[in-house]
């Protein structure tokens, strides 16, 4: 499976504004387009582009060079792959488990080469490596930048755009400064999204502004994480204000998360947000399942392009941020529906699990109504690992196993999930 960037399935529930084509994530969903007709020729044309466009952040570059890398595997053109296996280390990847573990790059395993390059990613691991969950940064400063922008913006609101240019992006974290060029179209539009709903951004600032007190019940979840899975990767963390463009994303800089899309709470006015928002819009009191959640991201195994494993990904993060913190998380929303109707849901996602067509179960936003959310691909793949950690007697080993998963329809089988209730 090829090494592709994070999202946040928690994301934007407005559409992204329009995109100019020539945008890096542009250029990547491209790529992952030919990816998924198995077209590799097309693939490593697209990653070239990405390579090659301005600006693009060391990060993408070096999924990128990754990912060009397993097309050249899959294509039997050893050379070519471990040129840009080199080139991706080069350029600051630094997933060894990932590289080690992607069957897309078996057919190199037998040369003498692999060995060496698995030895350079380990190293370049080991270098940018977070050991310690106090050392995790939760870097806040973006929220500040952004109130002292919106004031000066509510003041003079047709030199708005100009406003948050100079205020907010101008003095941005490295984190910031990924997440406007990957996310953020344009100042106009940004501020636009922001002035658009001043019920809501009036409503919110105490709630971000209550995030940086968070970080001791963050670090205390990492900490219970690192004792039961010591192989825990971590990264710092970045919140920003993104005008509800994406709730989060990452890059090179970190995990780099919405803070207006976790900023629900009392005194807080959704009524300019839509339904699906506001079910979205998660309490600051959430932030250590949400943050333990996205570890996990940060920690699983590859998947391999199918909904099934797509949803184990989305279902493991929710149960281990459950474990680990006692919290689902907003998506403790999707559990009564899937509850009183699970059954029904495994029938019907049986019928598409083998499939590559996530579009019914994850991300599905517009399928969002008063009596059934959406993203209950969540909610399946919750059952299908919370029964393969209840029935497995070593529950570290469990775990472990559960953050490894390399064959999906072998840990189905193996969790002995059959859509019953038993064991909830």
């Amino acid at each position: 499976m090829k090494y592709l960037l994070l999202l946040l399935l928690w994301a934007a529930a407005l559409p992204a504004p329009a995109q100019p084509k020539t945008r890096v994530d542009s250029l990547m969903a491209r790529a992952e387009q030919g990816l998924g007709r198995q077209d590799y020729p097309a693939a490593i044309a697209a990653y070239r582009q990405v390579v090659g466009a301005p600006g693009a952040s060391p990060r993408y570059r070096a999924n990128a060079f990754y990912n060009t890398a397993c097309c050249y595997a899959l294509l039997h053109d050893a050379p070519q792959a471990f040129g840009n296996l080199r080139q991706a280390i080069g350029a600051g990847y630094a997933d060894a488990a990932h590289l080690a573990a992607d069957t897309d790059l078996n057919a190199l395993h037998a040369s003498p080469q692999w060995p060496k390059l698995l030895a350079q990613a380990r190293q370049q691991e080991e270098k940018t490596r977070i050991r310690r969950p106090e050392d995790v940064q939760l870097v806040t400063t973006d929220i500040d930048h952004f109130w002292a922008a919106y004031a000066a913006a509510r003041r003079d609101t047709a030199g708005a755009p100009s406003i948050f240019r100079r205020d907010y992006f101008a003095r941005a974290s490295p984190g910031l400064q990924d997440y406007a060029q990957l996310k953020i179209a344009s100042d106009a539009e940004f501020a636009q999204c922001i002035l658009q709903r001043p019920k809501y951004y009036g409503s919110i600032r105490s709630s971000t502004e209550a995030i940086a007190a968070e970080k001791p019940k963050v670090v205390a979840a990492f900490r219970r994480f690192q004792a039961l899975y010591p192989a825990v990767r971590f990264q710092n963390v970045y919140f920003v204000i993104g005008g509800w463009v994406s709730g989060g994303t990452v890059s090179d800089a970190g995990l780099l998360i919405g803070a207006d899309q976790i900023a629900n709470g009392p005194g807080v006015n959704t009524t300019e947000l839509s339904l699906l928002q506001r079910n979205r819009c998660a309490p600051v009191a959430e932030l250590p399942a949400l943050m333990v959640h996205e570890l996990v991201h940060r920690n699983q195994g590859p998947q391999d392009g199918t909904l099934l494993s797509y949803a184990l990904s989305e279902g493991m993060a929710d149960f281990v941020g459950e474990l680990i913190t006692g919290s689902l998380g907003n998506n403790a929303r999707l559990h009564p529906y899937g509850n009183a109707h699970e059954a029904a849901l495994w029938a019907a996602f049986q019928r598409e699990m083998l499939g590559t067509n996530s579009k019914n179960w994850i991300a599905n936003g517009p399928q969002e109504t008063p009596e059934k959310p959406c993203d209950l691909g969540y909610y399946v793949g919750y059952r299908i690992v919370q029964a393969y950690y209840n029935r497995t007697p070593d529950k570290k080993q469990a775990l472990v196993d559960i953050l490894n998963v390399h064959d999906a329809k072998a840990f189905l089988a193996q969790s002995g999930y059959t859509g019953a209730p038993a064991g909830r």
